[in-house]
């Protein structure tokens, strides 16, 4: 015997929006990356610039991939001179959001290593849903629906 569920959406409850970032974990992630410098390449090999939602983020990020390129310690202050020589190639608005946000990831209290890497997936999670939901927008979260079960045994 199989069940069928007759109803409507419930109008007293409007669809959850998804919520497809989370601005604490990339800051934990980013201020893991100026402050413990053995989880630097293991960050860069999870993570990539297009996994930050906010531009001044990712700036932040390239700046921190370019210098651990280059094999240089990814310091603070490494990276907002390295948002100054980009000056030219980004915009001025996302620079001036990132090295701002360089000074406060310099303070920021940082988590222990196992704790990161569970934000870092995080991060990288939340932008492949991101990109889920703009390829197939039909994918969206079921709507809460009232209604009853039938039967459709017809025997």
């Amino acid at each position: 015997m199989s069940k069928t569920l007759v109803g409507t959406p419930d109008p007293d409850q409007p669809p959850p929006g998804p919520a497809l970032s989370d601005e604490h974990a990339e800051r934990v992630v980013l201020a893991t990356l100026l402050r413990h410098p053995q989880l630097v390449p293991y960050l860069m090999a999870v993570l990539h610039p297009t996994h930050f939602s906010r531009p001044a983020c990712r700036e932040v990020f390239l700046a921190a991939a370019a210098i651990h390129h280059h094999k240089e310690p990814c310091t603070a202050a490494a990276v907002t001179a390295e948002l100054a020589r980009r000056q030219r190639t980004s915009t001025p608005a996302f620079l001036e959001q990132a090295k701002h946000l360089v000074t406060e990831l310099g303070r920021a209290a940082v988590p222990a290593e196992p704790v990161v890497v569970h934000y870092a997936a995080i991060v990288r999670d939340l932008a492949a849903l991101r990109r889920q939901t703009i390829a197939h927008p039909e994918g969206l979260p079921p709507v809460p629906m009232r209604g009853f079960l039938i039967d459709d045994d017809t025997t």
